[in-house]
This record gives C-alpha cells, sequence and structure tokens, in this order.
C-alpha cells in the first residue's frame, strides 16, 4: 500500500471527487467526513495548524483510505512553553460531531497498521495523537487499540459525550405510536399552540442565493438565545465557516433551513442537513417572543414527519443532552477520545 501526505489547500480541493468516492462506500459514510465538511473547515479555521492529510492507495493506484489529520502547537524545544505537537482529526469541537479515518472495508487491517507505522517513522515530534468525536460503532476503536502496543503507542480511550438518535420507522402514524403517553400527549397540546395562530407558515429554504440571505437571519436569532451562543458566532472564522458549508451543501442538495413564520415574523429557524439514508438536526433558533408557543419543538416534528415520508432511517440530534431531544424519542448514541502516545525508546 502506497501512502502519500498531502499538505497544501490546492491538492486537497483537489481531492473531492475520489474522496467522497471513497466515503459513499466506507463504514464511516457520514456528513461530517464529507471532502465539503473538511476543506470548508480547513479554509475558515485552518490558522496556524500543519496540514497533513494520509492518502493511502492500492497497487493499481486507487484510493483506499484517509486519514484527515492536522498538527497543532509545538514552539520549539527551546522554548519553556513547548509542550510538544499534537496530531488531532482535521475539526473542532465547537462544529465537527463526528470524526474519524475513512477506510475501504476490505482494507481496514493493512490501513490501519499503515497509519501507525507512518505515523511513528515520520512525526517524532509528535507528543500525542488525540482523535475526538468517534461513534461507537467505529472500526476505528477496535483496530487502533489493538494494533498500537505493536506499534510504538500506548493507547486509552473515554466516553466524552453523547449524540441522542432516532430511528424512524415506515410511517409518522407508527412513530406517534412509539412515543410514551406522556410525550405523545405533550406533542399533540404544543402542537395546537402554534396551530391556534392564523397566518403560521413554514418555508424551506434550499436555493443557494437564498440561503446565504437567510442565514443571516438563523445567525441573528440563534445569537439572541444566550450570551454563550453570541460568544459562539463572535469567534473568528465562524460565519466564514458557515457560509461557506452551507453554499457548498446547497450544490449537493444535503441542506435545508426551514423557517417557521408567523405573518411575517419568524418564530424559529431550524438549520437541517440530509444525508444519506439520515437527517442531522445541526442547529435551531427561536423568537423569545414567541417561547410559549414551543416553535423549535413544531420545526422539529415537522422534520421528523418529513424525514419519514422520504424514507430517511434516522434522525440525529448530535451531540448534547437536551431534554427536548428525549422529548422526540431519541437514544444516546455513545462518543468517544481515542488517545495514542508514543513509548519513548531509550538512546
Amino acid at each position: 500500500m502506497k501512502i502519500e501526505c498531502i499538505r497544501d489547500s490546492e491538492s486537497l480541493e483537489g481531492l473531492k471527487d475520489s474522496w467522497n468516492e471513497l466515503l459513499f462506500s466506507s463504514e464511516q459514510n457520514c456528513l461530517f467526513l464529507t471532502h465539503e465538511w473538511i476543506s470548508s473547515w480547513w479554509k475558515s479555521f485552518s490558522e496556524d495548524n500543519s496540514l497533513e492529510i494520509l492518502l493511502f492507495k492500492d497497487e493499481k493506484g486507487n484510493l483506499v483510505g484517509i486519514a484527515p489529520f492536522m498538527t497543532k502547537g509545538g514552539l520549539g524545544e527551546s522554548s519553556p512553553y513547548n509542550k510538544g505537537k499534537i496530531l488531532c482529526f482535521i475539526a473542532s469541537q465547537e462544529v465537527s460531531d463526528y470524526c474519524d479515518v475513512i477506510v475501504h472495508n476490505e482494507k481496514r487491517e493493512e490501513f490501519y497498521e499503515g497509519v501507525l507505522d507512518y505515523l511513528k517513522a515520520n512525526y517524532p515530534d509528535v507528543e500525542k495523537i488525540e482523535l475526538m468525536n468517534i461513534k461507537a460503532s467505529s472500526p476505528t476503536l477496535s483496530f487502533l487499540p489493538r494494533l498500537a502496543t505493536g506499534h510504538g503507542y500506548s493507547s486509552s480511550f473515554d466516553e466524552t459525550e453523547v449524540a441522542p438518535m432516532l430511528e424512524l420507522p415506515s410511517s409518522y402514524e407508527v412513530y406517534l405510536a412509539s412515543l410514551s403517553k406522556k410525550n405523545r400527549h405533550e406533542l399533540r397540546r404544543k402542537l395546537r399552540r402554534v396551530e391556534s395562530l392564523e397566518g403560521v407558515k413554514i418555508t424551506k429554504i434550499t436555493d443557494t442565493k437564498e440561503l446565504r440571505s437567510y442565514l443571516e437571519t438563523f445567525i441573528a436569532l440563534h445569537k439572541e438565545g444566550s450570551p454563550e451562543k453570541e460568544k459562539f458566532w463572535g469567534k473568528k472564522g465562524m460565519s466564514d465557516f458557515f457560509n461557506e458549508i452551507t453554499f457548498r451543501f446547497s450544490l449537493q442538495k444535503w441542506v435545508g433551513l426551514y423557517l417557521l413564520f408567523y405573518e411575517d415574523k419568524v418564530m424559529a429557524a431550524l438549520l437541517n442537513l440530509s444525508y444519506s439514508n439520515q437527517v442531522y438536526f445541526y442547529n435551531v433558533a427561536f423568537n423569545k417572543d414567541f417561547a410559549r408557543y414551543s416553535p423549535g419543538l413544531f420545526l422539529f416534528n415537522h422534520c421528523i414527519k418529513q424525514a419519514i415520508s422520504e424514507g430517511k432511517k434516522k434522525a440525529d440530534f448530535l451531540r448534547g443532552r437536551e431534554k427536548y431531544k428525549y422529548y422526540f424519542g431519541a437514544e444516546d448514541s455513545k462518543i468517544f477520545r481515542l488517545v495514542l502516545i508514543p513509548r519513548k525508546t531509550e538512546k
């Protein structure tokens, strides 16, 4: 297996077709591992980090594995603040809910062996490898810890978060019947609150030009939710990233911004990502003036109903234990962090 390392943005951009082709057929297939997501993140947040994308190709030159890495840190041995370099995924905790490598199912053992061999030989100044937001189902959690010792690494992994997930049935009626009696009653009661208002409508924005305009509306509404949310949007590159990713996703028809209007006022907005057989509820914002109507819940219910009608199999509420996610019947899926530390050898 041949290994190449990509260290420049132009080369990253040129990988789009082969990257996504491998991803679509892999066990790791996930919206947050698409070329669109990774390249948009790098464009918006790279700063002083170093791009270190490892490409694994078979004897015919076909791409069979991708390790989307970067290194950060490292101030030089003479610096009193030097903590060494850390190798990690091209991602940040604020926006990337899931991270992983991408590998052809039939090449997994060889791929993971190759990753460890390459890192050991080519990154002697890396103090640790810290891989965050890995799904419990990922082969990375079984292969890397098992192989680490033989390649000169110690390993540990721990659960860091959960992502509530909702399995979608064949019909909305079946879904409602699956809810507890209490939750089903509460849902219907809260839906009637919004339905009692005249002039209420839901608009789905998917057009590329319209998304740019209405994304600003969403951001402004989200900022008003709390000081933490306002701080989130104030971070360098954040608005640029969401403008970039909604543009790229709109070209693939992977994004929809749902707006709940009461006459000419936005009651709530839901940024909804649709990919493969899943729908991802990325972020919701609501107008505090309409809080008593639970407009966010109204939008979630609408999108669940639509996802079922489209034949989607799962609705992913993503990271976090917010109560409303369980209200819709979602159940926790675990997320892990894996840390590999090179064992020092005697000189």
